[in-house]
């Protein structure tokens, strides 16, 4: 009896991981998220990216506008947005220097994923990890 019941329990377990396993970056691209880096895991911010703009709020409620163009399903460069915002010395610089890279990485579950960021020209000097993790707004 155990051995005809074992291929439906095999079968059974394929259907039920395939969700999770058949998440990938792009179903991250878009939408809103909470950010936790790595390196302070007291502060996060939120943004809400589409597929060609991201607001970025941090925790005192500041927002910085942001351009997006995707090299790739699972990179984008980001820029700060001249024409939503005056930009700082250190914005000016970044946009300068190439923009942000941001690079989605790992799924962890459907509504986590791990990411690079770095300034184009300077990755080695800049790089930074974190979570995205998915909210409900």
């Amino acid at each position: 009896m155990k051995y005809v019941i074992l291929p439906y329990l095999i079968l059974l377990t394929s259907f039920t991981s395939y969700d999770y396993e058949s998440k990938s970056c792009t179903d991250f691209k878009l939408g809103s998220y909470k950010i936790f880096m790595s390196e302070d895991s007291e502060s996060y911010y939120t943004i809400k990216r589409t597929d060609s703009s991201q607001i970025e709020i941090n925790e005192y409620g500041d927002e910085v506008y942001y351009t997006i163009k995707w090299i790739s399903d699972c990179s984008y460069v980001q820029k700060f947005d001249k024409s939503k915002m005056k930009l700082t010395d250190e914005m000016k610089m970044v946009n300068g220097d190439g923009g942000m890279i941001i690079e989605l990485l790992d799924v962890i579950d459907e509504n986590h994923i791990t990411f690079r960021s770095y300034v184009k020209n300077f990755k080695e000097m800049s790089m930074r990890n974190g979570v995205f993790e998915r909210t409900k707004n």
